[in-house]
């Protein structure tokens, strides 16, 4: 399965974008006190050798990139959860500094699809006027993003919205939401009247929703293909993700704080670094994997 590319010549950001993306948002979060919660679905029916130990010893390269991007642009409340130590873990149930988070954000590869709907249905569990904005992500929504999206009138659970596409994508759709975002509005409704108003449609690298009922898709919208971050300079440093992940619990809630450091190398003694961006091929495990 090989992805659509956009136009020579126009594959890249311009240089600085996402630099000043990143200091953009910083100053907005000082407006936004949001709580964000990564979760990254993983079946462990799937497990299979030769990764049937390294699966469970790598925190994935994909969910620590995006909370790493989360608190670089300002966004200190945030927590990755990886399926593959809280198997239990139940988004219905979690709280982040004492309340339910602003975004639930679910990272997915092909084969643990199941899982990540599975997570998405139990989000959407939280009533509608406390749910946070449900947000999909990972290589599955990037090569299958329409699967994320129910139109079965008898399970009408879908994603807000699929970012088919790296940081870039995901920080400048926080930026149009909280561009037009009221003062303790909602981040679900916030996002409906910025999609409803076509503030999304600049933003390549989305798919998301229209329909009447709630949660359930009449209508798609795929705002094209992302640009690419040409110098990786530009990103943020990857290893701000490691300090937000949940420790490995049995409870389906999450603990008041993240693993401490000091516990982080014997849990995840396999790390990755990331070498490029724009590879068909490319997974959240993905890129040079290095030993601690």
């Amino acid at each position: 399965m090989e992805l659509p590319r956009r136009t020579r010549g126009d594959e890249l950001l311009r240089p600085g974008e996402l630099t000043a993306l990143r200091q953009r948002l910083r100053k907005t979060a000082l407006r936004h006190d949001l709580a964000t919660v990564i979760a990254c679905a993983f079946d462990h029916r799937t497990r299979m050798l030769p990764f049937i130990f390294a699966d469970t010893y790598m925190a994935p390269a994909g969910v620590r990139a995006v909370g790493s991007a989360m608190v670089d642009a300002g966004f200190e409340k945030t927590r990755i959860v990886l399926q593959q130590w809280n198997r239990s873990f139940r988004p219905c149930r979690m709280r982040l500094d004492g309340r339910i988070p602003d975004l639930f954000l679910v990272s997915s590869m092909g084969l643990h699809s199941q899982q990540c709907m599975a997570l998405i249905r139990d989000a959407r569990r939280i009533d509608a006027s406390e749910r946070p904005l449900i947000i999909a992500g990972g290589p599955h929504a990037v090569y299958q993003p329409y699967e994320l999206f129910s139109n079965n009138p008898i399970d009408p659970n879908s994603a807000d919205v699929a970012v088919t596409g790296e940081e870039f994508v995901l920080l400048s759709l926080l930026d149009a939401i909280l561009s037009i975002r009221g003062k303790g509005e909602p981040m679900r409704s916030a996002f409906f009247r910025a999609r409803d108003t076509g503030a999304l449609d600049g933003t390549p690298g989305l798919v998301y929703s229209r329909g009447r009922e709630d949660g359930l898709a009449e209508e798609l919208v795929d705002t094209g293909v992302q640009r690419l971050v040409g110098d990786l300079d530009e990103l943020p440093s990857p290893v701000l993700g490691y300090r937000l992940l949940e420790a490995p619990s049995r409870k389906a809630t999450l603990a008041a704080n993240a693993l401490s450091a000091d516990r982080i190398r014997k849990l995840s003694p396999i790390s990755s670094l990331v070498l490029t961006f724009g590879c068909k091929f490319a997974c959240q495990y993905c890129s040079i994997p290095a030993y601690n």
